[in-house]
C-alpha cells in the first residue's frame, strides 16, 4: 500500500544509516549505557523460566505419584511452586526500579539534545513520550522473548522426553508463522509511521485550537490505530487455525500410542499448550520492532 503524496512528514528509513542510526544501534547503545541492571534482570528472568519450564513436569510425576498413593511428586511440586514464586517476586520489584531509572535518564537526555538541534516543542514532546518504547523493549519485550524461547525450545526438548514424534508435530507450525509474522511486520511498520506521524503533530494542533483540525487529527489517530488492531486480527486468525491443528494431532497421536499415565497425558499437554503459547508471542515481538524501527528514526532525526 503506497502512502499519499500529501502526507511528507513521515519520515522514511534513511539511505545513510552513518548519519542516522537505526533502531538496532539506538537499543545496542542503551543496552551499553545500562548494561549490569539490564543483565541481573534477565538472569533473574532465566531462573524464572527454568522454575516454569519445570512446572509440568513436576505436576505430571505429583498426579502419577498421588494415583500410585504416594506423596513425592506432591512435595517436589510444592517446592517447585514457591521457588518460582520468590524469583518472580523479588525480580519483578527489581526490574521495575531498574527501568524506571532508565527512562528517567534516556528521556531528559533526548530532550535536552532535540532541543539543542533547534527540533520543535511540539515534535520533542512526542519523541519524548515514544522513547518510553525502548525502555518498554528491554523491560517487557525481551523478557518476552525469553519466555517465548523457553516456551518453544524448552516445550519441544521437554515433549521430546514423552515421546520425539511430538517434536516434529509441533515444528508444523514453523512455517506458516514465518510467512504470517513476514507480511505482518511490513503492514505494522506502515501503519505505525502513520500513526506516529499524527503523534508528532499533537501539540501543535491543540495549540492551534482549530475544532475541525483538532477532530480530524483524533480521526486520524483512531484510524491508525484500528489498522494496527485488524491486522494484528487477521493474523491472529489465521495462525489460530493452523495451532488448532497441531494440538489434535499431538494429543490424538499420544493418547492412542501406548497406554500413557495419566499425569504424563497432562504434562504433554501443558507443554503442547506452552510451545503454541510461545508462538503466539510472535507477532506482538513483530509490531513492537516495526514501532521501534519508525520511532529510531525520529529520534535521532534532525528534523525541526
Amino acid at each position: 500500500m503506497s502512502r499519499p503524496e500529501s502526507d511528507s512528514t513521515h519520515h522514511s528509513p534513511p539511505s545513510d544509516s552513518a548519519e542516522i542510526p537505526t533502531a538496532g544501534n539506538s537499543l545496542y547503545s542503551l543496552f551499553r549505557a545500562n548494561k549490569r541492571p539490564i543483565l541481573v534482570t534477565y538472569a533473574l528472568y532465566n531462573i524464572e523460566n527454568v522454575l516454569r519450564l519445570s512446572q509440568p513436569f513436576v505436576l505430571g510425576l505429583a498426579i502419577n505419584d498421588l494415583l500410585a498413593a504416594k506423596q513425592t511428586g506432591l512435595f517436589l511440586l510444592i517446592a517447585q511452586h514457591l521457588a518460582h514464586m520468590l524469583v518472580s517476586s523479588f525480580r519483578r520489584m527489581y526490574d521495575t526500579r531498574a527501568f524506571t531509572a532508565i527512562y528517567g535518564e534516556l528521556a531528559s537526555g533526548l530532550i535536552i539534545s532535540q532541543r539543542e538541534r533547534q527540533v520543535g516543542v511540539s515534535r520533542v514532546a512526542a519523541r519524548s513520550t515514544l522513547s518510553r518504547e525502548y525502555v518498554d523493549f528491554f523491560e517487557q519485550h525481551v523478557p518476552m522473548l525469553i519466555r517465548a524461547f523457553y516456551s518453544v525450545v524448552g516445550a519441544l526438548l521437554m515433549l521430546g522426553l514423552y515421546d520425539w514424534k511430538l517434536i516434529p508435530l509441533s515444528l508444523l507450525l514453523v512455517v506458516p508463522a514465518l510467512l504470517l509474522n513476514a507480511a505482518y511486520g511490513r503492514k505494522t511498520f506502515e501503519f505505525s509511521g502513520r500513526l506516529h506521524d499524527e503523534f508528532e503533530r499533537e501539540v501543535d494542533v491543540i495549540q492551534s485550537s482549530d475544532q475541525q483540525r483538532v477532530r480530524a487529527h483524533y480521526d486520524e489517530l483512531a484510524r491508525w490505530r484500528v489498522r494496527l488492531s485488524d491486522a494484528e486480527a487477521i493474523n491472529f486468525s489465521l495462525m489460530e487455525l493452523f495451532v488448532l491443528g497441531v494440538l489434535v494431532a499431538s494429543l490424538v497421536h499420544y493418547c492412542t500410542s501406548g497406554q500413557p499415565a495419566a499425569g504424563d497425558i497432562f504434562a504433554v499437554f501443558r507443554y503442547v499448550l506452552m510451545f503454541i503459547m510461545g508462538i503466539d508471542t510472535v507477532p506482538k515481538l513483530v509490531q513492537q520492532v516495526s514501532r521501534l524501527r519508525d520511532i529510531g528514526y525520529r529520534m535521532n532525526s534532525r528534523t525541526c
